[in-house]
């Protein structure tokens, strides 16, 4: 009995070896597979994906995501596609589905900027909750710092919160990235004259016009004449407005002719 337990213990350890190399051969092999298939599917998935994003440039949406769906299922950390699909969502009115893959996005890349911007503009639009908007706005720019329409709707929404000094300068940081970018120029030029702050607003937009010429800065800079009495200088932006928008010009004559 003890001679047959030594013999089997010493078939054993010859054996161990033999074992160990066929697990590990197994093992390596079956990750060798799943690498394959996972390689062929992210290339299926690709393949979706630029089918879809033709089908949106044609505008045959519910096309679109049928391919970003593929695309998803093929590849579950295809955040580009979770975001397409957002955005089809988003224009179709679907808020519920558009946060559900703006959110699958994120859990794949947290410093995904659309996504991010995507979620700060279902909360500012949708739910209107300016908490929410400010976290998801912020933090696009902590990823993005060249986006000039993150620092505009950063600036949109402390105006919302009437936090003028915090709009100004989100503003302005805009205008350096894009001096001809006219959104900001609405943010910057009323969170000056809800503050009443129109000496910085004139400093202000002088540079900006020294940069590039644009018709919103025309118009604020007019308006800031306007609250500080200065009537010359209001007529002044009044004729280099009229040169480039006439629609406005006239706006800003009405508001001159209304001085006292």
């Amino acid at each position: 009995m003890v001679l047959i337990c030594r013999k089997c213990r010493s078939m054993l350890k010859r054996f161990l070896p033999f074992l160990f190399f066929v697990l590990f051969f197994s093992v390596a092999n079956a990750q060798v597979k799943k690498a394959q298939v996972n390689k062929a599917n992210a290339s299926k998935a690709k393949l979706h994906f630029r089918s879809g994003i033709q089908l949106r440039n044609n505008n045959q949406f519910p096309e679109a995501l049928a391919e970003f769906t593929k695309a998803t299922e093929l590849n579950k950390k295809f955040d580009s596609a979770y975001v397409e699909m957002a955005n089809i969502y988003i224009k179709g009115g679907n808020e519920v589905n558009g946060m559900m893959n703006y959110k699958k996005a994120l859990a794949v890349n947290p410093k995904y900027t659309e996504a991010l911007m995507g979620m700060g503009k279902i909360y500012r639009d949708s739910r209107q909750n300016l908490d929410s908007t400010l976290i998801f706005y912020q933090a696009a720019a902590k990823v993005d710092s060249t986006n000039k329409e993150i620092f505009y709707a950063l600036a949109w929404t402390y105006n919302a919160r009437k936090e003028f000094d915090k709009a100004i300068p989100n503003a302005v940081r805009s205008l350096q990235i894009d001096n001809k970018y006219k959104p900001a120029y609405g943010e910057l030029g009323y969170a000056y004259r809800a503050s009443k702050q129109f000496a910085e607003c004139v400093e202000q937009l002088k540079k900006n016009l020294a940069v590039s010429v644009v018709d919103v800065a025309y118009l604020y800079l007019g308006y800031a004449y306007i609250e500080l009495k200065n009537k010359e200088g209001a007529m002044q932006q009044y004729e280099e407005l009229k040169k480039i928008n006439e629609r406005m010009a006239v706006s800003l004559q009405n508001k001159i002719d209304a001085m006292q």
